[in-house]
C-alpha cells in the first residue's frame, strides 16, 4: 500500500463506519480508520457523527468514554456540530443523512465513507453529489492498496 504524499487525501465518516470499527478490528472501516492513523488518509467526521455513536453505545457495548478514547487513539478530526442551516440546501438525500454530505463539503473532503447502501450508496445519490465520491471502506481499499 503507498502512502500519498505530500497531502493525504481526507475522507469523512460516516457512523456506520465508527461502529462498525469499533465492533470488529478486523474488518474494512477498522483497516481505513488505522491506515488514517498511520497518515494514509485524513479521517475527519463531526460532533453530530460521534453523538449518533454514543445513542448506540448500549447496542455495541461501549460507554460513551470509549468510543471517544477510539476517536481520539485513531486521530479521527471531528468537526463541530452540523447546524441546520448547513443541511438546508442538501436536497435528494434522506434528511437524517443530510448532515454527512454536508459534513463531507464543509470539510474539504473528497470522500464519504458510508455502509449505508438504503440511503447514501445508491447510484443516484452518489451521482446527484459528486464530485464527492460516495464510497464504502472495502471500495477505498480496492482503491489504493
Amino acid at each position: 500500500m503507498k502512502r500519498l504524499k505530500p497531502k493525504s487525501p481526507r475522507i469523512y465518516l460516516d457512523a456506520s463506519v465508527i461502529i462498525a470499527a469499533l465492533l470488529s478490528s478486523k474488518g474494512g472501516s477498522a483497516k481505513i480508520i488505522e491506515l488514517a492513523r498511520l497518515g494514509y488518509f485524513v479521517a475527519v467526521t463531526s460532533q453530530t457523527v460521534i453523538e449518533e455513536i454514543e445513542e448506540h453505545s448500549l447496542k455495541i457495548k461501549k460507554n460513551k468514554l470509549e468510543i471517544r478514547k477510539y476517536i481520539a487513539y485513531s486521530g479521527i478530526v471531528v468537526r463541530e456540530r452540523i447546524l441546520i442551516s448547513d443541511i438546508e440546501e442538501i436536497k435528494k438525500v434522506d434528511v437524517s443523512d443530510a448532515h454527512l454530505i454536508a459534513g463531507a463539503r464543509l470539510t474539504e473532503c473528497s470522500f464519504l465513507i458510508s455502509l449505508d447502501k438504503k440511503h447514501l450508496l445508491k447510484k443516484e445519490i452518489k451521482d446527484y453529489f459528486k464530485p464527492l465520491k460516495i464510497i464504502t471502506p472495502g471500495e477505498l481499499l480496492k482503491m489504493w492498496s
